[in-house]
């Protein structure tokens, strides 16, 4: 095969790579912006299977097959040089599945609530982030939960917890994450809870600090969570007690939790997810490459690493625009991955003061916040709000897990004016920290929102 490397006649550079003796089309069409120089398909059907257009390998033997009016090579052994078209033998490249979908939506496969979305009908959400206290036993520098106001000893009450659960179940609810706004496992019906919604059909999964996981009740917690996943921003006991300022020990104690439960998994065959969590912030930066190590060692499921979440008036003080400094950190993290182990860095969210699927210069690509029916927020001390960032702000406020039926209050007129209001009124541009939770789902709402014209030509 000879170097095609020439300039066009409009002076611009082109490269084909035609093989020197593949047969030539008489008189094929128009030009292209290389030349008329285009290979006859249908004389590779010919007999000489030896030539170079068809690149038979030794001892390899070729069948043709005709479908209608095309004709296609099938080799029976050998392997196939990938570069070369027009020999129909299935894939020569496979891309690899994706595991977790960190960084993007799963709203195709809720299309049913998106069509009573668009028909102006009320629907119950997909999905439920939830805090089961409003408080902490760690004090994490990047912390959010200290923006929205936390509260030493409040939680949710066990009745309107369970309660809430066989609602939500009634609703349809399809899912719901105990990752809101305080420790989780400081709420002591956390474990029946997620029990009751595992036997009611109802998805659940928690994010953790696991200092105080307790161990008696890891089967309950294994057996009937879809993911479990530790925040854990520190490979080491001195990054632990920097960043969650909490005593370097408990960064043994917390290893040690993880590795029990990771074999508890392994020895009953439990289907819940593993993993490990980082809020990137500088003061981590030198912790990625040992917490990817440390989660390999572990055999937890991933290690994913997220943008730290900042408030509307910059309360944490996080600068984007300093992601740019750490990408390739994250890159050599995300090698690590194996078949058994994925690291992931959401790249959409690190990258949003660039150009992002979501964001162009922190600004996002859709003008309304959409989203909160599908994906709603309660907080740890049982008050509802339609996202996080908005709890304490009594605008919003839509009721209480302890005031009443949750079924009713989904169905009430109280709970979609709210819906309503955010949508028409907030500013997602200056209102809205960027990387909020109903990022992803807005965008895919905004899209369909917004349909470009033609848009039956797919």
């Amino acid at each position: 095969m000879s170097d095609n490397t020439q300039t066009n006649r409009f002076g611009n550079a082109v490269q084909t790579d035609l093989p020197d003796d593949a047969p030539r089309a008489h008189r094929p069409g128009h030009k292209l912006r290389t030349s008329n120089d285009i290979v006859d398909r249908s004389e590779l059907e010919s007999g000489n299977t030896q030539s170079a257009s068809v690149h038979v390998l030794q001892d390899q033997q070729i069948e043709l097959v005709h479908v209608e009016d095309q004709v296609g090579l099938v080799r029976l052994d050998a392997e196939q040089p990938a570069s070369v078209p027009n020999q129909f033998t299935g894939p020569s490249y496979r891309n690899q599945s994706e595991r977790f979908r960190f960084d993007g939506h799963k709203m195709l496969h809720h299309l049913d609530r998106v069509m009573a979305w668009q028909n102006g009908e009320r629907f119950a959400p997909v999905h439920i982030d939830m805090g089961l206290t409003k408080f902490c036993n760690t004090a994490c520098i990047y912390c959010y939960a200290v923006v929205q106001n936390m509260t030493k000893g409040k939680m949710i009450e066990r009745d309107a917890l369970l309660n809430y659960i066989e609602d939500s179940a009634r609703l349809g609810v399809r899912s719901m994450g105990f990752i809101g706004d305080g420790e989780p496992t400081l709420n002591p019906a956390l474990y029946d809870a997620t029990a009751l919604a595992g036997k009611l059909g109802i998805d659940t999964s928690m994010a953790t600090n696991g200092l105080l996981l307790d161990m008696d009740r890891a089967h309950d917690l294994l057996a009937n969570m879809s993911w479990i996943r530790f925040n854990l921003s520190a490979g080491t006991p001195e990054g632990f007690q920097r960043v969650h300022q909490s005593k370097a020990k408990n960064f043994d104690l917390l290893v040690e939790k993880i590795r029990a439960l990771v074999a508890i998994k392994k020895e009953h065959n439990y289907q819940c997810t593993i993993g490990l969590q980082m809020v990137l912030i500088p003061e981590c930066y030198d912790q990625v490459l040992a917490e990817a190590e440390l989660g390999a060692e572990l055999g937890v499921d991933y290690f994913v690493i997220k943008h730290c979440s900042d408030s509307e008036y910059k309360e944490i003080g996080i600068d984007y625009d300093n992601y740019a400094t750490i990408e390739d950190v994250l890159k050599q993290a995300e090698a690590m991955s194996t078949d058994d182990y994925v690291v992931q860095a959401k790249w959409n969210k690190i990258n949003a003061s660039g150009e992002t699927e979501l964001y162009r210069n922190g600004y996002r690509k859709y003008d309304v916040c959409l989203g909160t029916p599908f994906l709603l927020q309660i907080s740890g001390n049982g008050k509802i709000y339609p996202c996080g960032p908005f709890f304490n702000k009594e605008r919003f406020y839509i009721g209480d897990l302890h005031d009443g039926s949750f079924y009713d209050l989904v169905n009430s007129d109280r709970y979609w004016a709210v819906h309503k209001d955010i949508a028409e009124s907030v500013d997602v541009h200056k209102d809205c920290a960027i990387g909020c939770r109903q990022d992803y789902v807005n965008k895919f709402l905004w899209d369909i929102k917004n349909p470009p014209e033609h848009i039956n030509f797919i």
